[in-house]
């Protein structure tokens, strides 16, 4: 299953074009250039060659250990989150928790099929470092593009509520 990676990169990209309108992607290609492809190089550079929390299965592209096509399909999946929480800022604590039990489903999914290979890692950990990045990316995007409505504040959990609310009536 060499193409596992490619696969997967060509997935998460069709995702985008299919959610994302085009104004939006250009918009969030700094974004998604730094805090998805950028910072997942610096991470697996981390954890695969320094620390060597985890490992990959041979891709067909791979540098210093790490499938290309794995960074690129985080790129993708930073483009759909940040366009969500640009249209959906009021929903931000949903939108990070769907993204971190989405990253954490994934790592667990290219586990099980031999993709990952832990040394010294579970997926408990995957998840509480999917916490970890998912709220540095929102703070990221928010010192980005100047969107006041996201990050912590007094009414935050209220106010995720209150849209529901309002639907519902």
């Amino acid at each position: 299953m060499e193409l596992y990676w490619v696969a997967q990169a060509v997935a998460y990209w069709s995702l985008v074009l299919f959610l994302v309108p085009i104004n939006y992607i250009k918009r969030l290609m700094p974004f998604a250039f730094l805090g998805g492809f950028i910072y997942t190089w610096i991470v697996q550079i981390f954890a695969v060659n320094i620390f060597k929390r985890w490992s990959f299965k041979g891709d067909i592209v791979m540098i210093y250990n790490i499938p290309v096509f794995f960074t690129l399909s985080w790129f993708a999946v930073t483009v759909i989150f940040g366009y969500l929480l640009w249209r959906f800022s009021k929903y931000q604590i949903w939108l990070v928790l769907f993204f971190v039990i989405w990253a954490t489903i994934m790592n667990y999914t290219a586990h099980s099929l031999n993709q990952v290979f832990f040394n010294g890692w579970s997926i408990a950990e995957t998840f509480m470092f999917a916490i970890f990045s998912h709220v540095l990316l929102l703070y990221f995007f928010k010192y980005l593009h100047h969107i006041n409505e996201l990050g912590a504040n007094e009414t935050m959990i209220q106010d995720s509520f209150s849209g529901l609310k309002d639907r519902i009536k």
